[in-house]
């Protein structure tokens, strides 16, 4: 079954539970095809390029584009001040929730009405 390796656990929260599935950074590139258009949370992964256009999410195995709306404006504070650049560290680790889509130009994978968190253990 191509989900084996999905953490389908919902959380228990309202809040939580409109995000949609949690899943692995690697499952996600393995699995993104079939989770478009539906809600998920990527556990972990570092923000580069952000700008308010656009931002990418860095993964093992590529990179996930990130388009607004941004459905915490606030979130944008840290990711603005330390992770504009290509090549950023760990203060710009986080959870992205959003919606699953295929890049218009390319093949690649996307988020859209991008929400942050901070990954588990940090």
């Amino acid at each position: 079954m191509r989900y084996t390796g999905l953490l389908l656990a919902f959380a228990t929260t309202s809040a939580a539970a409109q995000q949609g599935v949690f899943i692995d950074p690697i499952e996600f590139m393995v699995s993104w095809p079939d989770l478009v258009g539906h809600n998920v949370v990527i556990t972990k992964g570092r923000i580069a390029a952000a700008s308010d256009t656009f931002m990418i999410l860095q993964l093992p195995g590529g990179n996930v584009t990130l388009m607004p709306p941004w459905k915490d404006r606030d979130d944008l504070r840290p990711l603005f001040q330390n992770c504009t650049s290509v090549l950023t560290d760990e203060r710009c680790d986080v959870a992205a929730a959003g919606t699953v889509g295929r890049l218009a130009v390319g093949t690649g994978p996307q988020l859209k009405g991008v929400d942050f968190y901070k990954p588990a253990g940090n």
